[in-house]
Order: structure tokens, then C-alpha cells, then sequence
């Protein structure tokens, strides 16, 4: 985060939002290993500048926001070492203007439309209407609370006793608006939806979705500053830490910072946020049913796999990537979008304390991802709402594909797989009770 904008959200009584008022965001396009280490060292060392992406050499653009008072600083810079950029947006609070909030009106599920963006709120009380109407199938689940004191709220479906799960968490990073609003269109498509497809994925598993793992943070980006990332836990005199940098996965290792005053300060130690244990805690407590773990961040256009400490294919790494290039596929088949696949070490930079390593880790979950949604640099963590519905549709029917190739590489195959492994001892133990018996 720029550091003087944090300095001022930190020590000013403020009356009304921060203004992103002629803010200026670039899309700068580097060409070769040297043009990367210029924008790296620009990043680790001019706080002025909010890097928006990561200077990575399998991504083809960075975007950064700049303050009008340090743009030309910014330019001269890119000039001097030649580096190619354009300006996506020239003001950043125009976009910002137009982004689309809706109002929900309670006990009015109509009232929730797919073309906005709805505050924590307006989001609880249709979660609540919604398994209220579908209690027969749905329930709210707490999956853990917040330093400010708020509950991490989301939603389980269910047809029945014995299933295996599905796990979706979204809006960990507070100013990724797209990957909410999408959650949302995912939970309403499986309680609501006459598609046979999505009928039957919602039939078959147990889903446990949550919209929302960074209460604290996204009602900061609704009420006072549209581009906060992090949580809200004071830190001296900074606020909030990375929660997608804190889970006890290689830690610090990579792609984090010990400065409160950035994007990715890491935290004093792994768990360290109230937000990060209680939800860890609750996955675990879930870890011997799930199948499938979705984690959904914009946005670049990437679907990614554990691990972010090595480009190296650990685990059921070849798998998982054919599933999810595959998916892809059907991903791209609505509106052309397309995604690349690949671990985050090599579809993106080395980063560490992710969600999606812990999971696989420590739980050791067959199949774990991580979306990042669109787009590629026009728009960025201001997707215009008019697209809220396109990306919704292409992703779930990656998920509905997902499952499909799942099965075919012999995953997922069961709703009941426990149960299976219950028969196909007692099936073993049968045959070699014959052969003992025989011999």
C-alpha cells in the first residue's frame, strides 16, 4: 500500500472516503528479465507506488496506481530504462464512481441482482433470506470470527448424510470485490438453478461456501478506502496484515514483507490473525471429507495450484494440472476468456503462507485451486459490475467441468467414498479368508 496514504488513513479524522481522485493506473509491459528487475526494485523500495500485480516473467503486464504527485516520477523511470507502458485508467475515482452498488432489500430474494456489488450487510441478510427459503437444503455456517469482532458467515448445501465436500472461500483480500459478488451467483445457481448439470453437482456433494473470509477488511474498502487488501488489526502505527500471507504454510518464505505498512506484511508469525486460525480450525475439522478446495481472488486470468515455494510438481502435481487446463477449456467456451494454468510459483511469482498450500499440506486435500478472475489489466480490482455476470457463468462452468474431469482421472467418483473404503476392506478381508481357508 502507498505509504503515504496509509499515514494519512492512520492519523486523520476522516469525514468521508478516501478520494482516489486523478490517481492514474498503469499497465506497464515488460519485456525481458531486466525490465521485471527494474519494476521489482521499484517495488521493494518506493512505497509511493501501489503494484496492484506482481512483476513476474509468465505474466505479460503489471499494473500500477500512481498519485498524481509522484506519476512523473514513475514515467521518467520507465522512460529512462525503456519499458513500454499505457495508462488504463487516467482517473481512478471515475471508475471507481461507476462501479454499480446494489441495495438488497430484506425478505426480498428478487431484490439481489447480479449486475452489483452489495456491502457485508446487505450480503448477511440475503444469505439469511436465502436459507430461510431453502432450509430444507441450506444453513448459515460460521466459519470463524475477526479481530473487530465479526463472524465469518457462510453457507453449507446439503441433500443429504454421508457426502463428500466441496469448500469454496472467497474475499480474503478485501478490494477483490468480483470474487464475492461471483461466490454469491455460485450459491444462488446451486440452490436455484434448473440446469441438470448444476443440479446434480449440488446434489452429489456437501458445499461449504463463504463469500466473505475478510469481514473486517471489505467493510473498510465499502466505508472508507476503496483499495484496502488486508484485515484491520492495528499493527503500531499501521493497520492489517496479508491474510492470504498468514497461514502456516513456508511462512515468510517468499512474497511477503515484515512492514506493516505494505500490502503483504505477513504478520508477526504464522496464524497469527484471529481470521486465519478460526477459519483454518474449521477446515480442519472438515479435512477428512473434502475432495475439492476452491479459493477465488482476482485477478490476472490464472487458475493455480499448490505450492508457491518451488515451480517444482509436488504432490498429485500433473493431475491436478491436466484437470485444470481442462476445465479451462470449458471455461473459455461461453465468451473466448482465456486462463492459464499452473502452479503460483510458476504461473506467477514465488509467494508462501497462501490459503490454498495450507490446505494441501497440512490436510492434504486431494484437489486445491486458486482463481484469480478477470481481467488483464484494463479494469483490474475495479471490474465494472456489467461483468459480474459473465464472469460468474464461465467460472461455474469450469466447476461443473472441474468435477467431470475430476471423475475421469479417478477422483471425486464417490459421494460416499468412506463408505467405499469401509466395503473394499471388508471385501479384501473376504478374499483372503477364502485363500486361508482354501490353502
Amino acid at each position: 500500500m502507498i505509504r503515504n496514504i496509509v499515514f494519512f488513513l492512520t492519523f486523520t479524522l476522516i469525514s468521508a472516503k478516501f478520494k482516489f481522485d486523478n490517481y492514474t493506473l498503469y499497465k506497464i509491459l515488460p519485456e525481458n528479465a531486466n525490465d521485471i528487475q527494474v519494476l521489482r526494485n521499484i517495488q521493494e523500495n518506493d512505497q509511493r507506488y501501489d503494484f496492484w500485480t506482481n512483476p513476474a516473467p509468465i505474466l505479460d503486464f503489471v499494473n500500477v496506481m500512481s498519485s498524481p504527485e509522484h506519476k512523473n516520477d514513475l514515467e521518467v523511470i520507465l522512460n529512462d530504462n525503456g519499458i513500454k507502458f499505457t495508462v488504463s485508467m487516467s482517473n481512478v475515482q471515475e471508475a471507481i464512481n461507476k462501479e454499480n452498488l446494489g441495495m438488497y432489500t430484506s425478505r426480498n430474494l428478487r431484490s439481489m441482482r447480479w449486475d452489483s456489488y452489495y456491502t457485508l450487510d446487505q450480503i448477511n441478510n440475503w444469505l439469511d433470506d436465502l436459507v430461510a427459503r431453502y432450509s430444507d437444503v441450506a444453513s448459515i455456517i460460521v466459519g470463524g470470527r475477526t479481530y473487530e469482532g465479526r463472524q465469518i458467515r457462510g453457507v453449507k448445501i446439503s441433500h443429504g448424510s454421508g457426502k463428500r465436500a466441496i469448500f469454496i472461500e472467497s474475499g480474503i483480500h478485501a478490494r477483490e470485490w468480483i470474487t464475492i459478488a461471483t461466490t454469491n451467483y455460485i450459491i444462488d445457481r446451486l440452490l436455484r438453478s434448473n440446469n441438470e448439470d448444476i443440479k446434480a453437482i449440488a446434489r452429489e456433494f456437501d458445499w461449504y461456501i463463504f463469500p466473505v473470509t475478510n469481514p473486517d477488511g471489505y467493510v473498510w474498502s465499502h466505508d472508507e478506502f476503496r483499495m484496502w487488501r488486508k484485515n484491520r488489526r492495528p499493527i503500531r502505527s499501521e493497520f492489517g496484515v496479508d491474510l492470504n500471507r498468514n497461514w502456516n504454510s513456508n511462512w515468510f518464505l517468499h512474497g511477503s514483507s515484515m512492514d506493516p505498512s505494505t500490502d503483504i506484511y505477513a504478520g508477526n508469525g504464522p496464524f497469527s490473525e484471529v481470521e486465519t486460525r478460526t477459519l483454518s480450525e474449521y477446515i480442519r475439522s472438515l479435512s477428512g471429507q473434502i475432495d475439492l478446495y476452491l479459493s477465488m481472488h482476482s485477478y490476472s486470468q490464472l487458475l493455480l495450484l499448490p505450492f508457491g515455494n518451488s515451480t517444482q510438481g509436488y504432490a498429485n502435481y500433473n493431475d491436478a494440472m491436466n484437470i485444470g487446463r481442462r476445465a479451462m477449456g470449458a471455461l473459455s467456451v461461453r465468451y473466448g476468456t482465456q486462463y492459464v494454468t499452473g502452479n503460483i510459483a510458476e504461473a506467477i511469482y514465488l509467494a508462501t503462507g497462501g490459503s490454498i498450500d495450507w490446505v494441501k499440506e497440512a490436510l492434504n486435500i486431494p484437489l486445491v485451486y486458486c482463481y484469480e478472475f478477470r481481467d488483464k489489466g484494463q479494469y483490474g480490482f475495479l471490474l465494472p459490475a456489467d461483468q459480474i455476470i459473465p464472469n460468474s457463468e464461465e467460472v461455474l462452468d469450469s466447476i461443473v467441468d472441474l468435477i467431470f474431469q475430476a471423475k475421469r482421472f479417478g477422483y471425486m467418483n464417490s459421494a460416499n467414498s468412506a463408505n467405499n473404503v469401509k466395503i473394499s476392506t471388508l471385501s479384501l478381508l473376504s478374499v483372503l479368508a477364502i485363500i486361508l481357508y482354501t490353502y
